[in-house]
């Protein structure tokens, strides 16, 4: 079986630890030491992975086999699971009900806020409980998932301790210079980065751009936000436009903006925040950037549409541009190098694991059968390829034997 590549899939918080325990005996998708995977806990892991990126990247899943490919990747992520659960179990270690109950509570929290977006401590429980119930998990299965989960946390932080030395400053000043060359365009020192070291480059790259952004000019901004999607009916459309311009003639009659977002926003994510948002300079869609960066401070504007609906945003605060020094990112740098030794640490102790494992896998992918088709159409077209390329060499052979049969048949003649 291939290495595992990853350790982490970025998942919600419940889909992280769920692993649904069936009333009847449950098909599995793979084994790991003859312990199996189940296939209901495969589906509620990639449900929850499918869900996230339906939120967050839509339009990666419309890319071809993608969803396929994240299937791939869950299911190397509950054999790694799995791979660590046996590890802990082994080394012995001790997780107390204290420590379960802790990790419970703290997950019960991110149900403290409801449906719409309201804080509701009172109803965190009963959330909680239709989140299990969904889950198919009782609360003590549940609570089997945390013990082992936090006895993997404490495997994993005895392996980190024993082999990850501490970050030094050679090695933050390092990741800055390659950093500040990518911020700066430096093309001869990119240049020999990317000799060296491409991975390094595209490291830089990337948190250069993340500075970038970070220290663009930025607004802080309210925003009431009226959905209208390429489904939505002209007469709907219509409405929702006639709305956006109710709902500025009520903020300027003196509504208050917050009081406005929570009656009429459609973003119900933003209901936590008041609407709050921080909007970086050329990153919103043309329409909103241009809005907020020219009204002051306090001012609402008027309603903006762009090709996903209408908004209304109040500019609330302003941030120039800043530049962004050594001094100024050491410690986030530093703590990106820790991270990067940790991951690696991690990848390199599970891939361990999984080079002495009996790993059997019967799920299937329509991917996989793609992959192999490719792969053996490579490998035909490189046969044919090497079957031309030596049939030409044996017609070279046989002409230049040819030429020179006839050179000494001409010789001989001569004689």
């Amino acid at each position: 079986m291939n290495k595992m590549n990853r350790f982490l899939l970025p998942v919600l918080a419940l889909c992280l630890a769920a692993g649904a325990q069936g009333k009847v005996l449950e098909s599995s998708v793979a084994t790991v030491n003859g312990k199996p995977v189940l296939a209901s806990e495969y589906d509620t892991y990639y449900e929850g992975v499918i869900e996230q990126y339906q939120a967050a990247a839509p339009q990666f899943l419309e890319q071809p086999y993608a969803k396929d490919f994240l299937g791939k990747e869950v299911l190397k992520e509950l054999i790694s699971k799995e791979l660590l659960y046996q590890a802990a179990d082994e080394a012995k270690i001790v997780v107390k009900d204290s420590e379960v109950d802790e990790g419970i509570n703290e997950i019960k929290t991110r149900f403290i806020i409801d449906d719409n977006g309201k804080q509701d401590p009172k109803g965190a429980d009963k959330r909680f409980n239709e989140a299990l119930k969904k889950q198919h998990m009782t609360l003590k299965s549940y609570k089997e998932k945390i013990k082992k989960d936090i006895a993997v946390k404490k495997l994993m932080e005895a392996q980190i301790q024993a082999t990850v030395k501490p970050v030094e400053e050679a090695d933050v000043k390092a990741l800055y210079a390659n950093v500040e060359a990518a911020m700066k365009n430096n093309t001869k020192a990119l240049k020999k980065l990317e000799k060296e070291d491409p991975a390094k480059l595209r490291e830089a790259q990337l948190i250069a751009a993340k500075l970038t952004q970070l220290s663009a000019e930025q607004v802080r901004v309210g925003h009431i936000y009226l959905a209208v999607t390429k489904d939505t009916s002209k007469e709907d459309a219509k409405k929702k436009e006639e709305l956006a311009k109710q709902i500025k003639k009520e903020l300027d009659g003196g509504m208050d903006f917050s009081a406005a977002v929570k009656k009429y926003t459609e973003d119900k994510t933003a209901l936590a925040s008041g609407g709050d948002m921080i909007l970086i300079k050329g990153i919103a869609p043309k329409e909103i950037d241009e809005a907020a960066f020219s009204l002051p401070v306090g001012k609402v504007s008027e309603p903006i549409k762009t090709d996903i609906g209408w908004h209304i945003i109040k500019v609330k605060e302003k941030r120039a541009e800043k530049e962004i020094g050594y001094e100024d990112i050491a410690q986030d740098l530093a703590q990106y190098v820790a991270q990067q030794k940790i991951q690696t640490a991690m990848a390199e102790y599970v891939n361990g694991l999984a080079d002495k494992a009996d790993i059997k896998v019967t799920k299937t992918f329509e991917v996989d059968a793609q992959i192999e088709a490719e792969a053996a159409k490579r490998a035909a077209d490189e046969a044919k390829a090497e079957a031309d390329k030596a049939a030409k060499a044996d017609k070279q052979d046989a002409k230049a034997d040819k030429k020179a049969e006839a050179k000494a048949e001409k010789s001989d003649a001569k004689k």
